[in-house]
């Protein structure tokens, strides 16, 4: 081939490039009818009003009669789905797949936290993060051509029956109550048998072995909490850990000090049992 051959050679493959580019781009529809930086400033508004109207409804709830309360586990619970699917809609723009679709998620469950603060009239500082987060919402539903009207109607947000009967507020207290004092207790605990007629023998192995699997027990309900799937049962088998701890403090008693430690955690656990309704005997046998 000669050079000038080759050069035309060249030249026809880029502008085959170029027509392929250019036919690619025509083929793809973006699913919004402003420019990319307009949608990216409403998407940025909206996340940034999120964390404004998040602050001020906490101290709002704080304040209110809500505090502690269902209706305030309820509301959060909706603002984590709201936070959540503006991520994904942000993470889909970012990588060019963004759609009405995701634009409908968001404001699906931006209806249900608005639902709740029309029900629910809150301090002004909260009502009017809220009203400017709707304003956000709406242009974004304008810039994806969404049909959109707040004031709908929802089913309430389908939450699961809590196996406890407080809020998860006072069960996140009763649970760092709870591994605060079993720290504590086993400090204590290791101190004493280091100075007890039991060290390096084997009933000292029985009860390091029994507050290991308490320890994992507590671990297992607190993981169970954090992730909304703890039940019942996973505080009896707290419990039921417990309980060797307990026949062993009964029955070898150790220094003032471990069998204090010992009886503040019996007491934490005492509540977290009628927390999750759990009916228990700390006389029984194991």
């Amino acid at each position: 081939m000669t050079k000038s051959n080759f050069s035309i050679a060249l030249t026809l493959i880029a502008v085959l490039i170029g027509l392929t580019g250019i036919a690619r781009a025509q083929s793809y529809q973006r699913a919004y009818r402003q420019s990319d930086k307009q949608v990216e400033t409403i998407i940025h508004s909206i996340e940034n009003g999120a964390k404004s109207f998040r602050s001020s409804l906490d101290n709002a709830l704080d304040r209110s009669r809500l505090d502690g309360t269902i209706l305030e586990d309820n509301i959060n619970a909706r603002i984590k789905d709201f936070e959540g699917a503006t991520k994904q809609l942000h993470d889909h723009f970012d990588s060019g797949q963004s759609a009405a679709s995701d634009v409908q998620n968001v404001l699906d469950r931006a209806s249900r936290v608005d639902e709740f603060m029309r029900r629910n009239r809150l301090d002004s500082r909260a009502q009017n993060d809220w009203s400017k987060m709707r304003h956000d919402l709406d242009r974004l539903a304008n810039a994806y051509s969404v049909t959109w009207r707040w004031q709908q109607t929802y089913l309430p947000v389908e939450v699961q029956p809590r196996p406890y009967r407080v809020s998860d507020k006072q069960v996140e207290r009763l649970l760092r109550n709870s591994e605060k004092a079993a720290n504590a207790f086993r400090g204590s605990l290791d101190r004493a048998l280091d100075r007890s007629r039991l060290d390096g023998t084997a009933r000292e192995d029985d009860i390091n072995q029994f507050v290991k699997e308490f320890n994992d027990a507590t671990k297992q309900l607190r993981d169970r909490f954090d992730g909304r799937t703890s039940v019942a049962a996973d505080v009896e088998s707290v419990l039921n850990r417990a309980g060797r701890i307990d026949l062993f403090m009964r029955r070898h008693p150790l220094d003032r000090r471990a069998q204090s430690n010992w009886l503040k955690l019996r007491n934490e656990l005492d509540q977290l049992s009628r927390a999750y309704n759990v009916m228990w005997d700390w006389s029984r046998t194991y």
